[in-house]
C-alpha cells in the first residue's frame, strides 16, 4: 500500500504562522516510528518530539531522525501555488534491521534529537522491517509535502 498524505500537526500550523519555525531556514528530520506509536503519532495535539516515543533504532537510523536534504520552495502545479519538498530521504539498515517501521514524522529541529513535529504519515498499513544490507526511501509527492494555494 501507498503512504497516506502527510497531515499536519496543529501546533505546527501556530509555530509556522508566528515565526517560531521557519521552513526557509529551520533544518528539518523525517523520524521513523514503530507500529507501537500509533495512538501518539496520529494526536493532532502533539507539540514537541519527545511525546511520540516508539521511535525505529537499529542500521544507522539516527536517533531524531535522517536530516532532509534540498529542502525547498518552488512554483506549484497551478499559478499562485508554492509547494514545499525535499530530496526523497534514503534510510540504510546497516549492521542490523529496522523492524516494525509504520510511520515518518517530519520534525523542525529544535536539537541533535528534539524537535517540533510538523506533519506525520502513515508509511503502511502494517509495520515492516528494512533487513541489513537493504534501504528504505520514502518518496515524496512529485506535488511536494504539500502546497499552499
Amino acid at each position: 500500500m501507498a503512504a497516506t498524505a502527510w497531515v499536519f500537526y496543529n501546533a505546527a500550523k501556530h509555530k509556522i504562522g508566528n515565526g517560531v519555525i521557519d521552513l526557509s531556514a529551520t533544518p528539518v528530520r523525517l523520524a521513523l516510528y514503530m507500529s507501537a506509536a500509533s495512538a501518539t503519532v496520529v494526536t493532532a495535539t502533539l507539540t514537541i518530539q519527545s511525546q511520540i516515543g516508539s521511535e525505529v533504532s537499529g542500521g544507522t537510523y539516527p536517533a531524531g531522525g535522517l536530516t532532509l536534504a534540498g529542502v525547498t520552495w518552488g512554483a506549484g502545479a497551478s499559478a499562485g501555488q508554492q509547494k514545499w519538498d525535499c530530496t526523497d530521504p534514503v534510510f540504510t539498515a546497516s549492521g542490523s534491521a529496522m523492524s516494525n517501521v509504520s510511520y515518518g514524522v517530519i520534525v523542525a529541529s529544535v536539537g541533535a534529537t528534539s524537535g517540533y513535529p510538523l506533519v506525520w504519515s502513515r508509511l503502511s498499513t502494517a509495520g515492516f522491517d528494512v533487513t541489513t544490507g537493504n534501504t528504505l526511501t520514502v518518496q515524496m509527492n512529485a506535488s511536494g509535502i504539500f502546497t499552499l494555494a
